[in-house]
């Protein structure tokens, strides 16, 4: 599980892979193009919300940043849904 004192940050995103069998998922942030995994989550309600979005579709997230760079752990979904949809 996520550790609280780590970093936090807000991404727009779109999602470009859905999350896996294994709780990863890939995103492209929607301001810097940038790409990053999603691989952790504060609790399983979250990673139930996260693990229905397909791609294209766009999120806002409030992330704890991993150990690794590129790595992040979901703590809060602020925007999602099917309305949102980017390519």
């Amino acid at each position: 599980m996520l550790k609280q004192q780590q970093r936090s940050c807000e991404r727009a995103s779109v999602v470009v892979s859905p999350m896996d069998d294994n709780g990863r998922m890939e995103l492209r942030d929607v301001e810097t193009d940038e790409t990053y995994e999603v691989v952790d989550y504060i609790d399983d309600e979250l990673a139930t919300k996260l693990g229905s979005l397909s791609a294209g579709e766009a999120v806002e997230l409030e992330l704890l940043a991993g150990a690794e760079s590129g790595v992040f752990g979901a703590v809060r979904v602020n925007a999602s849904g099917p309305s949102a949809r980017f390519q």
